[in-house]
């Protein structure tokens, strides 16, 4: 099949998997239940969606005859591929951890995402939600936001690699923080892309994103839901560390 539609269909598979809990969730509703219980008890119906819409997103890719440029050239092996699965999760965190502080004491922004909170408490309220935040998830949105719109992008572009590169970056990027509906924290998912993009580009293997993306959420899940007072202890620490820090990361970019 051509590519641009099995690009079509990807993104239309991915929303469709976001808007599918709306099904039960009415249908619980009707029986009863309230708005949040109907919820909660969609959340099953809503990661066996993920399931089933991630299976057909890497089927339907398999099936692409006019690959990209990008997908062309020769791909990391196999030892490299997991070095930089490895790496690409430390630089994730590392990323978040930076383009975070400058987000919270530079720009001002909350320190807290209202997105992050409100996923990791359907977490502690339905374990099964884990699924879809540690595995189903990356699966979607990379090759949503990495190999689709990422990936086209950079396609299409003419001119310097890098240039190519940077426009394909912001565009994605931007669209990555919209879907999250968390344009607070869009500098956050902009560092984001731009690790998950680095990877893909550098090994030629969207597994490489998927993974280290995996990773990052796996963490942040066990962090957040399995060792929450321990990071909140943590935080305040983080918090006192960089109202020290803050002032000289703010004169060092006004120089």
């Amino acid at each position: 099949m051509k590519r641009i539609w099995i690009n079509v269909l990807t993104v239309l598979i991915y929303i469709g998997s976001q808007f599918f809990v709306l099904i039960p969730n009415i249908y619980f509703m009707k029986q009863g239940l309230s708005e949040s219980d109907a919820f909660l008890k969609s959340i099953p119906y809503y990661v066996a969606s993920f399931i089933v819409a991630s299976i057909l997103v890497i089927f339907i890719n398999t099936r692409i005859k006019n690959k990209t440029k990008l997908e062309r050239l020769p791909k990391s092996d196999t030892l490299a591929t997991i070095g930089w699965i490895v790496g690409g999760f430390f630089i994730s965190l590392f990323a978040q951890m930076i383009f975070g502080m400058i987000n919270t004491y530079i720009l001002h922004q909350p320190l807290e995402s209202q997105n992050t909170k409100n996923i990791m408490d359907i977490a502690k309220a339905a374990p099964v939600f884990i699924i879809l935040i540690a595995i189903v998830g990356p699966i979607l949105e990379e090759f949503v936001f990495r190999k689709v719109i990422f990936g086209e992008l950079y396609e299409v572009i003419k001119g310097p690699r890098w240039l190519a590169f940077t426009i394909a970056l912001l565009i994605s990027g931007f669209i990555f923080s919209a879907a999250h509906n968390d344009f607070d924290h869009t500098l956050i998912y902009m560092g984001m892309s731009l690790v998950f993009s680095s990877l893909y580009v550098l090994t030629n293997r969207i597994i490489v994103p998927i993974a280290a993306h995996m990773l990052m959420n796996a963490f942040v899940v066990i962090m957040q839901v399995v060792f929450a007072d321990k990071v909140e202890e943590a935080q305040e620490q983080l918090k006192q560390t960089t109202q020290f820090i803050a002032p000289i990361i703010k004169s060092y970019l006004n120089l």
